[in-house]
């Protein structure tokens, strides 16, 4: 099978890779990225419609099973429904999650607490739980999370958010250091200003907050990208095969930033 542009074809060819809150965005790329490279993909997507629509997009090597992050019971139902389709999980990725844009005195601790219970718990309950059936059954793999280029600097308007992807790649440190002797590889992928829903919603939320056009508020950002432009769902996904291939086998604790050159403009 060939990759997008015909890049890496077969990195993937075999392995089993489950990826949360793949209904859409960068989760959807990420699972289509891997069916390009030969993997069978699990969708585990707390919306049942969304999850299912994705899995049926992307074909036969496709399926989907219902979790809620956020719910160490949902958590363990899915993943348990997984290990008895399949005997071993390859990969895992952890990339549900959820933005909440507002000034940090002006955020109820409600909207706090459910940034955090996705972005941050979410990983944590899914990492446990897959990473703990990796290591009884002795099989080597990659556990991937998506955290964020506000989880390596804070910004106005993004303390729950950025809080939670801090969090995640303390995580990820952490995972890597207790899961290596077991053959398991643990990296984060930090995407910047990526053109999706969830950045749109960004730009609305923005508008309404700064009183400026939608416009006006992607124009000043693009002002801050040396690359001159928003990054594609599929050019973060490329980062996340690497990290899921043989390519980074030696590399674990890591958090590759995709973000056309923002963090050090």
């Amino acid at each position: 099978m060939t990759g997008r542009s015909g890049r890496g074809a077969g990195l993937l060819e075999g392995r089993v890779a489950v990826v949360t809150g793949a209904g859409r965005g960068i989760g959807y790329s990420i699972a289509h990225r891997f069916v390009a490279e030969g993997a069978t993909v699990v969708i585990a997507e707390a919306d049942e419609e969304t999850g299912r629509r994705a899995a049926d997009e992307l074909g036969p090597s496709t399926s989907f099973v219902p979790m809620d992050v956020s719910q160490e019971a949902s958590v363990e139902s899915g993943t348990e429904q997984i290990f008895a389709s399949f005997p071993t999980v390859d990969c895992f990725v952890a990339n549900a999650g959820i933005l909440a844009l507002s000034p940090a005195l002006e955020t109820p601790l409600a909207t706090w607490q459910r940034v955090i219970d996705v972005n941050l718990t979410g990983a944590f309950l899914t990492c446990k739980a897959f990473a703990a059936r990796m290591v009884k059954t002795g099989h080597p793999g990659r556990i991937i999370v998506t955290s964020s280029l506000f989880g390596l600097r804070g910004g106005a308007e993004n303390s729950a958010y950025s809080a939670s992807k801090f969090g995640v790649i303390g995580l990820v440190q952490c995972l890597a250091a207790e899961l290596a002797p077991h053959r398991i590889t643990v990296n984060a992928v930090c995407p910047g200003q990526i053109e999706t829903e969830m950045i749109r919603s960004l730009f609305r939320e923005r508008s309404a907050l700064l009183g400026i056009s939608e416009s006006e508020v992607r124009d000043r950002l693009l002002a801050k990208v040396p690359a001159g432009r928003l990054g594609t769902a599929d050019e973060v996904a490329d980062a996340f095969v690497f990290l899921a291939s043989e390519l980074s086998s030696y590399v674990t604790g890591e958090s590759l930033v995709v973000d056309g050159g923002f963090r050090v403009s």
